[in-house]
Order: structure tokens, then C-alpha cells, then sequence
């Protein structure tokens, strides 16, 4: 299952802390995300880049999909199989 954040969503880190803004997502090679968050500190903005595991909505949930991680998906590959006549009448497989 994918689990995403939406840009502006607030949220705040699993150990605690302030309130975080999502600003912007970056894919992993996992296939799971990566937001940087900005929130104040002492009048300074700030901002840092957390993976999703990171982080919990502070109202309401992430935004999940059953898109597949990459690996998991199956390939099927089908065959078609029509029969031809060949010019001398013969009947022979054409696989295109």
C-alpha cells in the first residue's frame, strides 16, 4: 500500500515535537516518499526532510492507494495463437 502526505497537510513527527507543514515529495527507491516540512522555531523558519514512516497527520489520515511497490508487480504475457494457411495450403502458427 502506498502512503502518501498532501503538500500543505499538517502533520507532526512520531516522537513529537512541533507542528510541520508538507512543502514537497520526493519518491524513494523503495517506493515510498520523503517530505520536507517547514514549521517555526523561535521566529526562524526552519525546514528538514523526513521519510513518511516519520511522520502522523495531525488531523484526519495519509492519503493511501493500492498501487503496488516496485518489484511486487506480476507479469503476464499472453501468446496469441491464429493458424495461417501457407501458400502450398499448409496450415502453420503465426504468433504476430
Amino acid at each position: 500500500m502506498e502512503i502518501r502526505a498532501k503538500i500543505g497537510q499538517l502533520v507532526r513527527l512520531r516522537a513529537g515535537g512541533p507542528v510541520l507543514c508538507v512543502t514537497c515529495e520526493y519518491p524513494m527507491a523503495d517506493g515510498s516518499y520523503s517530505y520536507t516540512c517547514q514549521w517555526f522555531e523561535d521566529d526562524r523558519l526552519r525546514d528538514y526532510t523526513f521519510p513518511i514512516v516519520a511522520l502522523e497527520p495531525v488531523e484526519g489520515e495519509f492519503e493511501a492507494s493500492m498501487k503496488g511497490q516496485p518489484g511486487t508487480e506480476v507479469e503476464i504475457e499472453a501468446e496469441v495463437d491464429t493458424e495461417t494457411e501457407t501458400e502450398e495450403g499448409d496450415k502453420g502458427k503465426n504468433y504476430h
